[in-house]
C-alpha cells in the first residue's frame, strides 16, 4: 500500500506477515526509506554540481590566461568576486529545487528512527 505525504513522496507501509495479525504490528519498510534518502542525495548532489559548474564557468569567463577553472590556486581576486557573484545570482533558481530533497531526506531519516520502521523479514 502506498500512502502520499505531504510532498509528494510516496511510502510504502509493509502488509501484516498474515491477515490475523493486528494492523499495529505492521511497520516501515527500511529499504524503501534508504532508497528514499539515496535518490534525494543523488538528486541534491546533481544540483549542487550543476550550480558549481555554473559558478565555476562565471568565474573564469574574462580571466586572464593564468586562470584555470581545474585550479582554484590560479584564481585572482576577480575571478572569485564573479564566482561569489554568479552563486548569488543562481541561489534564486537553485535553493527551491534544493529545498525538496533536504526536507525529505529529513522526514525519511526521522521515520527510519521510529521504532515502528523495524528491518524488513525475509
Amino acid at each position: 500500500m502506498t500512502h502520499p505525504t505531504p510532498g509528494g513522496a510516496g511510502l510504502r507501509i509493509a502488509p501484516a506477515m498474515s491477515t490475523s495479525t493486528p494492523v499495529s504490528r505492521r511497520h516501515l519498510d527500511w529499504n524503501i526509506l534508504r532508497h528514499g534518502i539515496a535518490a534525494r542525495r543523488h538528486r541534491l548532489a546533481e544540483l549542487e554540481t550543476s550550480m558549481v559548474e555554473a559558478c565555476e564557468r562565471a568565474a573564469v569567463r574574462g580571466a586572464c590566461r593564468n586562470v584555470r577553472i581545474d585550479d582554484w590556486k590560479t584564481w585572482d581576486k576577480a575571478a572569485w568576486q564573479r564566482h561569489l557573484e554568479a552563486a548569488a545570482r543562481l541561489e534564486t533558481d537553485y535553493l527551491p529545487q534544493m529545498r525538496r530533497p533536504l526536507r525529505d531526506i529529513d522526514r525519511f531519516e526521522r521515520l527510519l528512527a521510529l521504532p515502528m520502521a523495524a528491518e524488513p523479514t525475509a
